[in-house]
């Protein structure tokens, strides 16, 4: 059965009334038993996918620093964490919560557009701003720590560290900035495709649910 919203005065008699959360469990019980994967493959693999480019962008940028910085396996593990493990959990969790949710819960009610700008936005910030400013902090830190590479100190001269990692980033900006672009293209392509895979399901379980009311078929349903 279709799930479809309806102001109270508006249901029919026999209407089954439910919560957003068992709208959105029933949802994804319908996506993961949906026998072509190729119909709602963007449905369940669109954040996985969201998750993964946050996570190669964050090791992409921590490297470049731990190796101008001579960091080798120092700190290793406490800086992939926070820079590569923490925006691609974020990641995922931001696209279910603030964009899939909307599209599975109200799909006719939400601007394609505003949704491909959103998804846009949270990628690029969560997987590219925030390791690029967390990045640089924690290889300083590290570098100062270990004493891998001449620091200047940040309240003596915090002009020099400036200049030192205007010097360091420098060489990675056109990456970054191509980073971005390519991130927001395959996070609003993506988007779309969910928005319009969705909308396809519904009108295929609309197709169905008219075609059991034909034939008089009984329905069972649980939630």
């Amino acid at each position: 059965m279709a799930l479809s919203r309806a102001k109270p005065d508006e249901l029919p008699k026999d209407a089954v009334v439910i919560t957003e959360d068992q709208a959105l469990k029933y949802q994804w019980k319908i996506i993961t038993a949906w026998d072509k994967v190729g119909d709602v493959w963007s449905l369940r693999y669109a954040p996985g996918m969201l998750s993964a480019m946050a996570a190669a962008t964050g090791a992409y940028i921590n490297n470049h620093y731990r190796t101008k910085l001579r960091l080798g396996g120092h700190g290793r593990l406490s800086s992939y964490l926070p820079i590569v493990a923490v925006p691609a959990i974020f990641t995922m969790l931001t696209h279910k919560f603030f964009i899939q949710r909307p599209i599975l819960l109200n799909p006719l009610g939400q601007c394609p557009v505003c949704l491909q700008v959103r998804s846009a936005a949270f990628q690029t910030s969560l997987g590219v701003v925030y390791p690029t400013i967390l990045a640089p902090f924690a290889a300083f830190m590290f570098a100062t720590r270990c004493y891998t590479y001449r620091m200047p100190s940040i309240t003596e001269n915090p002009r020099e560290v400036f200049m030192l990692w205007r010097k360091l980033t420098r060489p990675i900006v056109p990456a970054l900035g191509t980073i971005i672009c390519v991130q927001a293209l395959i996070t609003m392509f993506l988007t779309g495709l969910e928005d319009k895979q969705n909308f396809q399901m519904m009108l295929r379980m609309k197709e169905i649910e008219h075609e059991l009311e034909e034939n008089h078929m009984p329905q069972r349903f649980d939630f």
